[in-house]
Parts: C-alpha cells; structure tokens; sequence
C-alpha cells in the first residue's frame, strides 16, 4: 500500500469514530457566573437569619375570705368539768401576680435541606455550638421553608420559615447560677 492510501485510510477512520466522540462542557445549564445555584435538593445547605424578639406578660390577681365560729357546750357526766367556750377564726388572702419576659435572639444558622415535599417546600434542620470560656450554647434550628422565599444567596429570614422550633440550650457558669438552688426548688415544689 501506499503511503497516500495509508493515510487516506486512518483519516478515513478517524472521521467515523470522530462523530462518536462526546464532548463535556466546562458550564454546566441553569448555572450563573454571578450567583450561586439556589438550594432545591436534599443535602442542599440554606442560611436562616433569625432575628426573633418574644414578649409576654402574666398578670393574675386572686381574693379569698373565711370565717368560722365554733362553740363547745358544757360537758355532762364525768365531763361536766368543761366550761362552755367558744373560739372562732376569720383568714383573708389576697394575691397579686405579674410576671414579664422579653427574649430576644438574633443570629445566622446554617441549616441542611433534610426532605423535599412533593410541592417543592423544604424541610430544613440546623445545628451550632458555641463555645465562650466556660460557657457552652447549642442551638437547634428546624421548619419548613418555600423555594420562592429563598433569596439568590440561599438566605431565609426566620419569619418566612413554616413551623419553625428552635431550641437553646446552655451549660457553664452563667447557666448554673441562674438556675435556683436545690432548697428553692424544694419550696418552690411544695407551695
């Protein structure tokens, strides 16, 4: 064979396999040079801004008033030594209660999409320890959030979440000593 058929021969072979051939792009579709994908599937990591202030008040007032009179009779046979005599008794009471709380937290969890519904909201749980001296808070973060309220940067504001609990807990030092003794508690159990 010559070398011109040889040749001709390999390109020939090369443009058959050539339409084969797939080629990967580097931009994948839907995606944006300027934002990040919005999260939409489970494992999907949403940021929620939460930014809560709760304030309640308890007021209670109570009022009672009791009197009894009692006489006891002179006694007879062998307790005729009892003279007559009487007593009696009168209790008032009276209460008034008030109790007020202001909470106020604010804060950025990072929560994973944890369950996509069949209507496309998400199920999203979070949790954050933090850890200052002596002092441990761990926070829980769940509910349920709409795509559309999502923003570009996969950020949520804790009033567009559905269902939302969050949970805080603390230990250390300042937890204990705002907790009462054990006497208090005792007290506080029994009136």
């Amino acid at each position: 064979m010559k070398l011109t058929a040889k040749i001709g021969m390999a390109a020939m072979i090369i443009a058959m396999t050539a339409g084969c051939a797939l080629a990967d792009s580097l931009w994948q579709d839907g995606s944006s040079l300027y934002t990040d994908r919005k999260a939409a599937a489970v494992g999907d990591i949403v940021m929620v801004s939460v930014s809560e202030k709760l304030s309640d008040s308890d007021q209670g007032k109570t009022s009672s008033t009791k009197d009894t009179e009692e006489d006891i009779q002179a006694g007879f046979g062998i307790l005729s030594f009892l003279k007559a005599f009487g007593f009696g008794s009168s209790t008032s009471m009276s209460g008034n209660t008030k109790v007020e709380r202001t909470k106020k937290v604010s804060m950025v969890v990072s929560c994973i999409v944890t369950e996509v519904m069949p209507n496309g909201n998400m199920v999203i749980q979070g949790d954050r320890s933090l850890l200052s001296g002596a002092e441990r808070m761990n926070v829980c973060y769940s509910g349920v959030v709409r795509p559309q309220d999502v923003s570009h940067n996969n950020v949520v504001d804790s009033s567009r979440v559905a269902n939302a609990e969050m949970l805080v807990n603390g230990k250390g030092v300042i937890s204990r000593t705002q907790r009462p003794g054990i006497i208090n508690q005792i007290i506080q159990a029994i009136f």
